[in-house]
């Protein structure tokens, strides 16, 4: 995928790790090297490559046209969007957005990760041994209502 950090010189500060595992601005990360719409909260719009996305949800695009409210374009080379301008991110419809979300946070992360073990824990084996106690009772009231609906259809026949 591409990159427009400059020979991997970008490294997010804590508060931007903080924003990406706790806002869908991994997702805009995800979108970095893909053309796409932004649209901006006074109306306007603006499309073209994604260049760069930080945790806080700016974006540095390249060429990219702008249209303002009125319809007018302008072309830029160039364009950095605030956070607080943007209104929607449209994301292209061939980016899977679960896995490139995953795949994002492993990025940004600078580790593999894992996924959780199979193993149950003991707490886990109890509540599951709870719930399928649970569905037994149900489905022998159940059960029990069923005969008894039967057997007084029958004794009214």
């Amino acid at each position: 995928m591409y990159s427009s950090e400059p020979s991997g010189s970008y490294r997010p500060s804590a508060k931007e790790k903080f924003n990406f595992y706790n806002t869908l601005a991994i997702l805009l990360k995800a979108v970095e090297g893909q053309k796409t719409t932004i649209d901006l909260r006074n109306e306007s719009s603006i499309t073209g490559t994604v260049d760069h996305a930080d945790g806080y949800m700016n974006v540095e695009m390249k060429d990219c046209i702008f249209t303002d409210s009125r319809g007018d374009t302008f072309k830029f080379e160039l364009f950095f969007v605030q956070a607080r301008n943007i209104r929607f991110v449209h994301i292209p419809p061939h980016i899977p957005i679960i896995p490139a979300i995953k795949d994002q946070l492993q990025k940004v992360s600078g580790h593999l990760v894992k996924e959780r073990s199979t193993k149950i824990t003991h707490r886990e084996s109890r509540t599951l041994l709870s719930q399928r106690e649970g569905i037994a009772a149900v489905k022998q009231i159940l059960e029990e209502r069923k005969n008894s609906a039967v057997e007084s259809t029958s004794e009214s026949s």
